[in-house]
């Protein structure tokens, strides 16, 4: 022993701590820790959305309720501004969405078959 006896101790702990096992040490992964992404993962849990998700749920729910619009009341004025209220929804849907998943400007004539593609 030497003199520093606090020194002497730290140097003790030391040995102790390098030597102890971590929690979990000698247990297999779980499956999930192994498979995909470990960031969609999280993101996934932290329930977080995309803007241009949110959109794309918005542009839906506005669909069909101009559906049921038109189903009740075809001649009604409002659905011609609604669709232009939506368009221009789609169209910032489309310039923040990945390319592959841009959809185009919906209209009076179509709207039941377009409707579709925004579920």
């Amino acid at each position: 022993m030497s003199r520093d006896l606090i020194g002497d101790m730290l140097k003790a702990k030391e040995k102790d701590v390098l030597y102890e096992k971590p929690r979990g040490m000698g247990k297999p992964l779980s499956r999930e820790v192994l498979e995909g992404d470990v960031l969609d993962r999280t993101v996934k849990h932290a329930g977080y959305l995309p803007e241009w998700i949110k959109l794309q749920n918005e542009v839906r729910d506005r669909l069909l309720k101009v559906i049921t619009l038109i189903n009740t009341n075809p001649c009604d004025d409002d659905i011609d501004q609604e669709f232009q209220s939506i368009n221009k929804f789609i169209k910032k849907y489309n310039q923040i969405c990945p390319a592959k998943m841009q959809k185009m400007l919906v209209d009076r004539e179509h709207v039941e078959k377009q409707v579709d593609s925004w579920r």
